[in-house]
């Protein structure tokens, strides 16, 4: 498909700000720019050589786009089959799955350039509710998870997957992989005609449970058409892995798909032996979709309650899966470009092409990490390719369904494989080996460098823990759990690292000794136990203030272990004040202050009556208490040139604004 595109001439723009503006003032001065599909174009009084030059970049870069959908649709067509395949569906639910999906979230989809389509994650999920309720409950299934990427699109939940931590993320994509993988295994059981229609209805709801393909007691091929079947897949998976090395110009899964076809007409056929075709699993008839209540060959059930509950869940975990998926593939892109998608307007996109797909009669889809990079590496840049996929797409559908038909499932059985080693994340298998050895085991076996590459056990845990969930029931289900287990190892973590360190000090107004504990740490429900077991009530003089420049207040478990506090305090006749609370938890405090108990004195301050080299002092050095076994940092004796002042903001020294009295 070509290099990338030069990077002078039209360049990309994000959100709406032209980043390729001409060098000369006047001129982008007097330019009115305006964003199309991620480029800027302008009309000005230009000269005609410029005009000439700008519509020739133009038109290599829509020749550029054209070009790189066209490859992406190649590659999409052995994929969609395949993933269709392994789900028990025919080959033409997911390529027209496939070609809907990829026109339309081009169209109306947040992110240029990002191919979707017919998805391995999705594909996982479908089993069960076809097994027990007929391909008509799917459709229903998409149609609904459509409506609930819109709901969370307008939600804005999209941006929330950047919340996912990287092990669940690992773990995810070493599901998913185990999970397809496993799965093959299936095409190489024998397709007998006189059983095909009741396995497919079998296994259409188990295909993808890794399991299912040795517990089913459906018999394997055997003899000679075993032995050709495990040719061609590993020379499919050859072609795979060996042919980028050489050129990315064509598609690998094309080629292996085509050196595999023929393999089995050129030379399997010729010695009298055959593996199973497209044709033997599911015959493709080249038609363009219909609405799938006017389809004689689906029996669509009544629009009711009980329709409604029975297709809800399946829709629930396709528009989880779906959406953090594509939302992955969004930040992968964006990283790749230096360019921002616009996640709510991809949730939305993909809603509305799920909608289009399940009235049709598809599966559903979501984005295409593997595609998506094809067509980025490529140079391509903007809706036009991933547009023109789409297009080509259903061309190759209407025109060449015969030669897909052709196919030995034994080739795609390859490309899956190709599809599981890409997806596997490699590296993460020593990374739980590592956290796994002792130190000692690390530092006689390991290098120094190699062993510095350790990561937490919990981490190891949540990969190996979502890789295992996602094997044995389903991929929202495994997410749902890491990040279970990652947020319960991160409230342990934080409730442990909150502290406080005491001084004692006179008030320079009163002159009364006043304590002071200066908290270190988040207050929230994990760390209000240990909070309050900090303080010491009733050797404390009458004047205690909690210094909160490095502490933060969360939540109303915070609110409550103040109010414990001060009761405490209050037994002996004792005051607590708060000061420099930070403008988040000041807000919290003073929103809440009718929550506070009123026989206490717990005086909220916000500006700090400490003296600015005695506070400075204190932030910036430490040392050993020996009475009170607290913590203390050393007198350094350079000074910061940064201090704050009352309200937590930033104050440096050399600003003539910012003297020593506004700290």
């Amino acid at each position: 498909s070509g290099p990338p595109p030069a990077q002078t001439g039209r360049t990309p723009a994000v959100r709406g700000v032209a980043s390729g503006m001409p060098a000369d003032p006047q001129t982008a001065q007097g330019r009115a720019s305006e964003e199309v599909d991620g480029y800027t174009s302008g009309s000005t009084s230009e000269s005609q050589e410029d005009a000439q030059a700008r519509f020739k970049v133009g038109d290599a870069n829509l020749i550029l786009e054209i070009m790189c959908g066209v490859t992406v649709a190649l590659a999409l067509v052995p994929e969609a089959v395949a993933f269709a395949l392994s789900a028990g569906l025919s080959p033409a639910v997911g390529l027209h799955s496939a070609w809907i999906i990829a026109l339309f979230t081009a169209i109306l989809g947040g992110r240029p350039a990002m191919i979707c389509g017919a998805t391995g994650a999705l594909c996982v999920l479908v089993g069960d509710l076809v097994q027990e309720r007929g391909i008509e409950y799917m459709f229903i299934a998409v149609i609904m998870m459509g409506m609930i990427e819109i709901l969370l699109g307008l939600l804005r939940v999209g941006s929330l997957v950047k919340l996912i931590p990287a092990p669940v993320m690992i773990g995810f994509c070493n599901g998913l992989a185990l999970v397809i993988f496993l799965a093959q295994f299936n095409n190489f059981k024998d397709p007998d005609k006189k059983q095909i229609e009741a396995m497919d209805m079998e296994q259409s709801g188990r295909r993808l449970k890794s399991y299912e393909a040795f517990t089913n007691g459906k018999p394997w091929l055997s003899g000679a058409e075993a032995i050709w079947a495990g040719v061609i897949t590993a020379v499919a998976f050859a072609v795979c892995m060996l042919l980028p090395k050489l050129t990315k110009r064509v598609p690998s899964a094309l080629v292996a798909i085509a050196v595999g076809t023929l393999i089995e007409w050129a030379l399997v056929r010729k010695v009298g032996s055959k593996t199973p075709t497209v044709f033997d699993i599911a015959q493709l008839k080249g038609s363009f979709p219909t609405i799938a209540w006017l389809d004689k060959e689906y029996t669509m059930p009544p629009l009711n309650l009980h329709t409604f509950q029975a297709a809800l869940p399946l829709a629930m975990q396709m528009a989880a899966v779906g959406l953090l998926e594509s939302m992955m593939t969004l930040n992968l892109i964006d990283e790749l470009t230096s360019t921002t998608g616009n996640t709510t307007r991809e949730a939305i996109g993909q809603g509305v092409a799920n909608i289009v797909c399940g009235i049709m009669g598809g599966m559903g889809g979501c984005a295409m990490i593997g595609q998506s990079m094809i067509n980025i590496g490529s140079g391509a840049r903007t809706r036009v390719s991933s547009a023109t996929a789409g297009i080509v797409l259903l061309l190759i559908v209407m025109v060449a369904w015969k030669a897909i038909n052709y196919i030995p499932v034994s080739a795609l059985v390859g490309v899956m494989f190709n599809v599981v080693f890409h997806t596997f994340e490699w590296r993460s298998v020593k990374l739980m080996l590592l956290a796994a050895m002792p130190s000692q085991v690390r530092d006689a076996c390991l290098s120094d460098l190699r062993s510095r590459q350790k990561i937490r056990r919990v981490d190891a845990l949540v990969i190996l823990a979502v890789t295992i969930v996602t094997v044995f029931t389903d991929l929202a289900t495994a997410v749902g759990v890491g990040m279970a287990i990652s947020c319960v190892m991160f409230v342990f973590d934080t409730a442990t690292k909150i502290s406080v360190a005491t001084r004692s000090g006179v008030d320079p107004t009163t002159g009364e000794e006043v304590k002071y504990y200066d908290v270190h740490g988040v207050l929230f429900f994990g760390s209000c136990s240990q909070f309050l077991r900090l303080f010491d009530e009733k050797n404390d003089p009458d004047d205690v203030r909690l210094v909160f420049d490095s502490g933060y207040i969360a939540d109303y478990s915070a609110i409550e272990a103040l109010n414990k506090l001060g009761e405490r305090y209050g037994a002996y006749g004792k005051r607590v004040k708060l000061q420099q609370l930070k403008p988040g938890c000041g807000r919290l405090v003073e929103n809440a202050s009718g929550l506070l108990v009123k026989e206490l004195d717990v005086a909220v301050e916000s500006e700090e009556v400490l003296p600015a080299v005695r506070e400075h002092l204190h932030v910036e050095n430490w040392m050993e208490d020996n009475d009170h076994g607290q913590s203390f940092r050393r007198e350094d004796s350079e000074r910061s040139k940064n201090s704050r002042n009352s309200r937590g903001e930033s104050v440096h020294e050399t600003t003539p604004m910012n003297s020593r009295q506004n700290v």
